[in-house]
């Protein structure tokens, strides 16, 4: 079997470090690939062209213009190659497993909570070492992170002007229900309200300690269609966090 990181594809190219833009014909010489034909194709994708620009690029003969891509699209261009085109067959294998990797972790990064598949790089749940299980978790954690950053940053960055009357109000509760996914916004607040208040208490960045527990307490490894039965048990262990912090009794048992 071949492994992604003996065959780095990411290495092999070996863009620049301290460029922040690569030359696509560089690229495209090393995989053995049209240049023309793929400048015309990248141009053609939204997303990479608008982190394309031609400019000038240091070779033997002087400086030449180049359509050079911003190093952070390399990935997702790399991904859009079709591999068939490449001639070489060891370029073409090391092409299709960093295709395979990106497709592994693109998944584990934005699946539903409660989806899983057959993850071509990975075995079944039971049958992973501690390696594998190590990714998985951590990989949870961030997606966790992820989610957190972007509900944060789609309900921080709505105006409160037409709330003026509103003095003192959470504006997250207002907001909730701009969201497509009103519940993940529900844990995404709590969630912050949790780590903020831990984190006056320490001077430490408590989402750590938040996104931990909710993936080893419950399995919750994304916000994203959370079952209702799942979503309340997050729900009241973080309240009952929060409530322990600020010492707050619990309510009595319902009888």
């Amino acid at each position: 079997m071949n492994w992604f990181y003996a065959q780095d594809i990411l290495s092999w190219l070996g863009p620049d470090p301290n460029r922040t833009y690569v030359p696509i014909a560089e690229l495209c010489t090393a995989l053995g690939l049209n240049t023309t034909k793929e400048e015309r194709r990248l141009r053609a994708h939204a997303v990479l062209a608008s982190g394309a620009r031609r400019m000038p690029v240091e070779t033997d003969t002087g400086d030449v213009q180049m359509l050079c891509l911003r190093v952070e699209l390399l990935p997702l261009w790399l991904i859009t190659l079709d591999a068939g085109q490449v001639s070489d067959p060891t370029n073409r294998a090391r092409l299709e497993l960093f295709q395979r990797e990106s497709a592994s972790t693109l998944w584990q990064t934005a699946r539903p909570q409660g989806f899983d598949s057959g993850d071509v790089l990975l075995p079944g749940r039971h049958q992973q070492s501690q390696a594998e299980q190590a990714y998985v978790g951590t990989m949870a954690m961030a997606t966790l992170a992820r989610h957190q950053m972007m509900i944060e940053r789609q309900l921080d960055g709505v105006g409160t002007e037409d709330h003026e009357d509103d003095q003192g109000a959470d504006p997250w509760a207002r907001r909730t229900d701009t969201l497509d996914d009103p519940s993940a916004a529900k844990l995404a607040q709590t969630a912050r309200r949790v780590a903020h208040a831990l984190a006056e208490r320490t001077r430490r960045n408590e989402y750590f300690g938040v996104f931990s527990g909710l993936y080893r307490n419950f399995g919750i490894s994304s916000y994203r269609r959370m079952p209702s039965g799942r979503l309340y048990e997050a729900l009241e262990w973080l309240e009952r966090w929060y409530g322990d912090m600020m010492g707050v009794p619990e309510p009595p048992p319902d009888i």
